[in-house]
């Protein structure tokens, strides 16, 4: 409603050096952008990737994934788990396609060039949930219970009878459980356990490092090559790529120093034959 984005700047994926909100055009500027998607805007899906190519993978999974939709295809976006093959069971992401590239087309339209699109939770095989308030909105929302693990991921509200009942199964498993500070006292109260207190902005840093990426197929960047060289330009200007840098240059200035010790040594040639040149002349005609 107010057009404004939670947003983390971070200097290398896991430190925050700055966070906020603002309007789309207000962002502070980064080399990479990565939009987090919430758990309330996506479904899960676990299925049998087909055997095709590329260029048919997306109407192939749009193919096996019919029956489980209510939508039509054309309004949905898919998303299939990174290094997915053919063949093997595989997750994918659903989520609103005229809703997911609205967004995109106003990030982009105010300047801001979105690299790769992850969402804030996804199926694992480590059991994990997490109490907040809905994903983006204030703390004094109602108290919501996300929880992952290898059978896919649920978004509900702890105050509705479905989460008591799956809370004996969940408290089963070796799950790990955390919450956001504002509701970390009431969700040891719910749990009957202590859980880790992990911030939006924490939880936003550890999707961004997901491998995960809901831009794919025809929502996929375009310009592939002119971002693949100013990534590579970025990593080389990294700090880790410094004595590389520093070798370079190194090799670059032997190299001009080498070649003006040659053509010295090759201007004493000429200069030399020269002198013998006229020495000669000068002895056979006096």
């Amino acid at each position: 409603a107010t057009g404004e984005l939670a947003f983390v700047l971070t200097p290398d994926g896991l430190a925050v050096s700055k966070h906020g909100r603002a309007a789309a055009a207000l962002l502070p500027k980064a080399d990479t952008v990565v939009v987090v998607v919430a758990d309330t805007d996506l479904s899960w899906h676990r299925i049998k990737l087909p055997k095709a190519p590329a260029a048919r993978l997306r109407a192939a999974v749009a193919g096996v994934l019919e029956e489980q939709l209510l939508d039509e295809p054309e309004a949905l976006h898919r998303a299939v788990a990174p290094e997915a093959a053919g063949g093997r069971n595989s997750w994918v992401a659903v989520i609103d396609k005229a809703w997911f590239a609205g967004e995109l087309r106003a990030l982009e339209k105010a300047g801001v060039q979105v690299d790769r699109a992850a969402p804030v939770s996804w199926p694992e095989d480590t059991p994990l949930g997490h109490f907040s308030a809905a994903f983006g909105a204030d703390a004094g929302a109602p108290m919501q219970l996300t929880w992952s693990d290898a059978n896919g991921v649920a978004a509900i509200s702890v105050q509705g009878a479905l989460a008591r009942q799956m809370l004996p199964l969940w408290s089963a498993q070796p799950a790990r459980w955390t919450a956001h500070p504002a509701v970390a006292a009431p969700a040891e109260r719910w749990l009957g356990a202590s859980v880790l207190v992990l911030t939006e902005e924490q939880r936003m840093l550890q999707a961004a490092r997901s491998l995960w990426n809901l831009r794919q197929f025809d929502l996929a960047p375009r310009h592939r090559g002119v971002r693949a060289l100013r990534d590579a330009w970025r990593r080389f200007r990294s700090a880790a790529w410094r004595p590389v840098r520093y070798g370079l240059v190194t090799l670059v200035v032997l190299q001009v120093a080498g070649l003006n010790l040659w053509a010295w040594h090759l201007q004493r040639q000429v200069d030399a034959k020269r002198t013998a040149m006229t020495q000669l002349l000068r002895s056979t005609h006096p």
